[in-house]
C-alpha cells in the first residue's frame, strides 16, 4: 500500500468536467476533474475515474499539476489551537506536537499563517513546518524585551516558554534560577544567538556561575 501524503479529512468532493474532451457520451472509464474541500477549508483540484479513485489520487499529495490547491482557506479570526489540532487530526497520543502548537502558534495570525503555508497534511510535514515557523519567529518576531521582562516578573515559567517558544516546566526553571539565570541574561543570550534553546541557556548560565565562583 502506498504511503499517504495527505492524511486529512475530506469535507466535500464534486465531480467536474472531463480531463480530455471525447466524442460521444462520457463513460466511467474517462478521467474527470474533482474539486475537494479539505478539513482546513481549502479547495483542491485532482483527477480520477470516479470518486474513490480521485480520493486515492488526492491522498498521494500535491504534484503542482493534477493535484493542487486552487483556493486557500479563508482567514478565520476565531480559530483556536484546539480547532487546528482537530482539523489536522492530530492524535491524543501526540502530546509533543500538541504542546508545540500551543506554544508556537500562540496567536490567531500565526494559526492562519500555518494553514496557508502547509500543503500536504501528515505528521512529518506538520512537524517540519511548525519548527520552520518557530525558527522564523525566534529570529524575526521575537517577544519584545519589555514584554518579556514584564511577564517574567509575574510568571517566569510562562515568560521563558513564550520567549524560547518551547515547553519549560518548573524543574527547568529551578535549574535556570539556581544557575543565577535572570530575565536580563535570557535577553543577552537570545540577542547573541536567537535560536538558542533553553537548555543551552542554562548551560551558559552555569558556566558563567562556575567561572565567577573560581575567579576565572
Amino acid at each position: 500500500m502506498n504511503k499517504k501524503a495527505n492524511k486529512q479529512a475530506i469535507i466535500d468532493i464534486v465531480c467536474m468536467n472531463q480531463v480530455w474532451d471525447s466524442e460521444g457520451e462520457a463513460t466511467e472509464k474517462e478521467l474527470h476533474y474533482y474539486h475537494i474541500t479539505d478539513a482546513l477549508n481549502r479547495k483542491w483540484q485532482t483527477i480520477g475515474l470516479n470518486v474513490s479513485d480521485a480520493i486515492q489520487v488526492f491522498e498521494q499529495g500535491n504534484d503542482d499539476n493534477w493535484t493542487r490547491i486552487i483556493a486557500p482557506a479563508p482567514y478565520n479570526p476565531n480559530i483556536s489551537v484546539n480547532d487546528l489540532i482537530n482539523m489536522l487530526n492530530i492524535s491524543p497520543e501526540a502530546t509533543g506536537i500538541r504542546i508545540d502548537m500551543q506554544i508556537i502558534l500562540n496567536t490567531v495570525e500565526r494559526r492562519n499563517s500555518f494553514i496557508n503555508r502547509i500543503v500536504n497534511v501528515n505528521p512529518e510535514s506538520t512537524f517540519l513546518l511548525l519548527h520552520q515557523m518557530k525558527d522564523e519567529y525566534l529570529e524575526h518576531s521575537q517577544l519584545s524585551d519589555e514584554q518579556f521582562i514584564q511577564l517574567y516578573t509575574v510568571n517566569p515559567v510562562e515568560a521563558l516558554s513564550m520567549y524560547f517558544l518551547q515547553s519549560i516546566d518548573i524543574i527547568a526553571y529551578w535549574e535556570w534560577r539556581d544557575a543565577n539565570g535572570t530575565a536580563e541574561k535570557a535577553i543577552q543570550y537570545k540577542n547573541d544567538e536567537p535560536l538558542i534553546s533553553f537548555i543551552q541557556a542554562i548551560e551558559h548560565a552555569e558556566d558563567e556561575a562556575m567561572n565567577m565562583a573560581c575567579g576565572c
